[in-house]
């Protein structure tokens, strides 16, 4: 223990507890305002600081302005109203949303708990750059238009691209 023996600390120790109690001086009333008015001061630059916060977040809240300075939200996009994705049992001419990977080109997917391939396949190259960018999925809609053919379709960029239903899994993408 600190290069001290035990028994040494221990007495030092006892010494100390036995010894007479020094008095405390009683702190000064200009020191106890002194205390009070840096309590106030710490109270008011921690009040300033989230006042300052709260005004930040305000701005950054607010709607930015449009092209034409108005200062309104953008309107919320229209409810969907399409059917949940990849469902079981679709129904014909029904459009469902659907997520189209597009890393390797438009080759295969998998809608309603089966594989499909496109016809024709669309090579990575002839994909608009917009479609690739940092996703390797893109959404869109898918319609069954008979038992054996599907159809994806996305607005803006286009992309429209028929399917055949496969008979197993596709391979991976090189």
């Amino acid at each position: 223990m600190n290069g001290f023996p035990e028994e040494e600390l221990r007495s030092a120790l006892r010494a100390l507890a036995d010894g007479p109690a020094v008095p405390v001086a009683a702190p000064t009333p200009h020191a106890a305002v002194r205390a009070a008015a840096r309590i106030r001061r710490r109270r008011r630059a921690a009040g300033a600081g989230l006042a300052a916060a709260a005004a930040v977040l305000a701005v950054l809240a607010a709607p930015w302005p449009s092209a034409d300075g108005s200062r309104t939200p953008a309107p919320a996009p229209p409810a969907a109203t399409a059917a949940p994705t990849d469902p079981a049992g679709p129904a014909l001419g029904v459009p469902y949303p659907h997520e189209l990977y597009v890393h390797c080109g438009v080759r295969y997917t998998k809608f309603a708990g089966r594989w499909w391939h496109a016809e024709p396949e669309v090579p990575e190259g002839a994909l608009d750059p917009a479609l690739r960018a940092d996703d390797p999925y893109t959404p869109g809609t898918m319609v069954l238009v008979s038992p054996a053919e599907a159809r994806f379709v996305r607005h803006a960029p286009d992309l429209a691209v028929t399917f055949r239903p496969l008979a197993e899994e596709p391979p991976p993408c090189d």
